[in-house]
């Protein structure tokens, strides 16, 4: 926590003495410079979403403050299509998974830089930069190995902070400050502060939050005669967050850097495994950095260059009889890329290369080096008819060379889009799959990696009444894919023989007024079916059919005047009957908040329910889930 202070004091010190009249400077420039119809996620370029001939959601910095939400993870679980599996809630830990893949198939950006753990994807939600950071959000649904790399075989999710969309010359320039607070059930509390100065030349930001609760007090499992071990857990957690971000015009490049760190700890029961003696705790830190140089939008030939690091601490205990185990992961990485556009055809190329490594006390000293390079060409056949070719050839220490095309085709009918493509990913398995060593957990360091091959067809209609509809169909095919097979009391890591993935993804949305009314409703539906052809029945393994078949997900917001009642709500019921993780519920959370002004400043007062309806639910093992919670806050922006 002291270097998060120190980073947060030296960061406030430069914004005190940043040049510039205090005046408004609202997140409309974020607006203007990334509109809704514009994405970067799925092409690594600013294209229009209609040519890009995938599935993107986006999320804007206005979509966030209205849904009702404590943290990144929060805000994903409304997200079409995005399964996040919590452990304790309110952001202690969680999985990703789109499209049935593995909670290790979903690649995370943060400002275009990869920020998933060398060690594990559970890890992959411990993020270095606090909600209030965040500007935009665009989910890429469906693989994308072909310009990002091994990982994205379910998805990306790419998170776009503030300083991050600042580039170029501003017209305005000031001094911003806002400050959140919550408080509610279980003494759970979540605080945060943020300042940010915008020059002409220059945006320096920072942020801070601290959150935490006394958790539930819930039975735990029986214990074995003889065990000294305690029958109830507590379900406890703290996490302190601080973040610094420049932005800077050097005049015919823009400069941009963020530091950050993350540290929590909390009890850990069942968030691995299903086992009677487990009474876990956990503790992590994660220290990242990076820095991206950039053309301005002027020149002919956009290009970037990016180098980021993240270095990752855990230390997790067992139950109290068991010494701790300590890991260390690290992970370095640059990356460039440049394009270029003759007429209809434009050209998008790039490389990187990186390493990864792992410092362990339980699992041995690792290294790895990765590189690639890829090459994308979006070509305008016809003024409705585009056509997006993308190949990267990847190469790693654990799986060698690996090629990966993909082609994804978009056709504009005016009020539709017709989209479809597909193409190759690879996944390599991560330091816990090849080289954990516990009694309840062994890993394999023979295990090949996980290839798919990937189709989808798809629609987006722009009714009238600012109504909008999406509908995928979607195919994916994976050979070698990794889970745990359960052998008595321990799970054993090891490939699949072949895994096969279908379904549906439909989404509704309505944006409109009513009068003084201002009304916005999203619906999602996704229909998943999968099989594992393995020499075991499915349920012998950890992962792998825990997805939901079917996933409907759905948010309200109704604004009148200076008051906002905000709904959302999901509903899961799992592809098969888990052993311990509830198979079919349903949550529903609201928040109800009034905008005012005191003393000049925007005051923004809010009621919040969580678990509207009490459901007892796990969604990882028996890992709890947090109860009916009341939260009141207060946020204020100078």
């Amino acid at each position: 926590m002291t270097r998060a202070y120190s980073l947060l004091l030296c960061v406030l010190v430069l914004l005190a003495a940043s040049p510039g009249q205090a005046q408004d400077t609202s997140d409309v420039a974020f607006r203007v410079q990334m509109p809704d119809s514009v994405v970067v996620t799925a092409s690594r370029t600013a294209d229009p979403a209609q040519t890009t001939g995938r599935r993107v959601s986006v999320y804007t910095r206005q979509d966030i403050e209205a849904l009702s939400v404590n943290s990144i993870d929060q805000l994903l679980d409304v997200v079409g299509g995005l399964d996040v599996q919590s452990r304790g809630g309110f952001g202690v830990q969680s999985d990703l998974k789109m499209r049935g893949s593995t909670f290790n198939g979903v690649l995370l950006l943060l400002d275009g830089a990869r920020i998933n753990d060398p060690y594990t994807g559970h890890f992959l939600m411990d993020l270095p930069v606090p909600l209030s950071e965040i500007a935009r959000v665009e989910v890429l649904h469906g693989p994308a190995t072909a310009l990002y790399g091994p990982d994205a075989l379910g998805g990306v999710v790419h998170l776009i902070t503030k300083t991050a969309l600042r580039s170029g010359r501003m017209s305005g320039a000031g001094l911003r400050a806002r400050a959140d607070g919550r408080y509610g059930t279980n003494d759970f509390y979540d605080a945060s502060v943020a300042a940010r100065s915008v020059g002409t030349r220059t945006t320096v930001s920072a942020a801070a939050s601290v959150q935490g609760s006394d958790g539930q007090t819930v039975p735990a499992a029986e214990p074995p005669e003889g065990a000294n071990l305690s029958s109830i857990i507590q379900t406890d957690f703290d996490r302190r967050v601080a973040t610094a971000a420049v932005a800077r015009d050097l005049g015919g490049a823009n400069l941009y850097a963020r530091a950050g760190v993350d540290d929590r700890e909390f009890g850990a029961y069942h968030f691995y495994t299903d086992f009677s003696t487990d009474r876990a705790r956990e503790a992590t830190s994660t220290f990242w950095v990076q820095s991206r140089l950039s053309s301005t939008g002027e020149t002919d030939t956009p290009w970037q260059v990016q180098l980021f690091g993240k270095q990752h601490r855990d230390r997790y205990t067992y139950n109290p009889a068991v010494g701790a185990n300590r890991h260390i992961s690290r992970r370095l990485r640059v990356q460039g890329q440049a394009s270029h556009t003759w007429g209809t055809l434009r050209v998008t190329g790039g490389a990187s290369g990186g390493l990864r490594g792992l410092d362990s006390n339980r699992d041995g000293v690792r290294s790895d080096p990765s590189m690639g390079t890829f090459a994308n060409l979006r070509w305008q056949a016809t003024p409705r008819l585009t056509i997006n070719q993308s190949t990267r050839l990847s190469y790693d220490s654990v799986y060698g060379l690996e090629p990966t095309p993909q082609l994804y085709v978009a056709y504009d009918l005016g009020a539709a889009t017709l989209r479809g493509g597909g193409g190759r990913v690879v996944r390599a398995p991560n330091y816990v799959e090849r080289f954990i060593d516990s009694p309840t957990n062994q890993g394999n360091p023979d295990l090949d990696a996980e290839t798919a091959w990937s189709a989808e067809a798809g629609a987006d209609v722009r009714l009238p009444a600012n109504l909008s509809l999406s509908i995928t169909g979607f195919h994916r095919t994976t050979d070698s894919a990794i889970d745990y097979l359960r052998q008595e009391s321990v799970f054993v890591a090891r490939n699949l023989d072949r895994t096969t993935t279908t379904g549906l993804e439909t989404e509704l949305s309505v944006d409109r007024r009513l009068g003084a009314v201002g009304l916005t409703l999203n619906a999602a539906y996704t229909l998943l079916d999968a099989t594992l052809d393995a020499a075991q029945s499915a349920d012998a393994y950890k992962y792998g059919l825990n997805s939901a078949r079917h996933h409907l997900q759905g948010s309200a917001s109704l604004s009148a005047g200076s008051v906002t009642l905000g709904l959302q709500g999901t509903w899961r019921d799992r592809l098969r009957d888990a052993a311990l993780a509830t198979d079919r519920y349903g949550v529903v959370h609201g928040r109800l908040a009034y905008d005012t002004r005191l003393s000049g400043a925007r005051t923004t007062l809010s009621v919040e329910l969580r678990n509207a309806f009490d459901r007892r639910y796990t969604e990882i093992f028996d890992a709890p889930m947090p109860g009916r919670t009341l939260l009141v806050g207060a946020s204020v922006q100078l």
